[in-house]
């Protein structure tokens, strides 16, 4: 299935954003933090998707929304 972004929040004056997907999971980016522990992914249940592919899929529809809509 491809993921995209449906909506986003930014919270805290832009440190940290939250992605709602097509298929309802949610992607959590925390831009204070190292680029390891920077994003966290939820399903659509609000469990923590801890499956590399399926968290690989959820950033990179994020990151397509940020370049599309030019976030910095």
């Amino acid at each position: 299935m491809y993921l995209c972004v449906t909506g986003c929040e930014h919270i805290g004056y832009g440190e940290r954003r939250v992605y709602h997907l097509n298929d309802g999971s949610t992607v959590v980016e925390r831009r204070d933090l190292p680029a390891v522990s920077r994003w966290q992914c939820w399903d659509n249940h609000n469990h923590r998707v801890y499956k590399k592919s399926d968290q690989t899929a959820m950033k990179q529809a994020a990151e397509r929304h940020k370049k599309r809509f030019k976030f910095v």
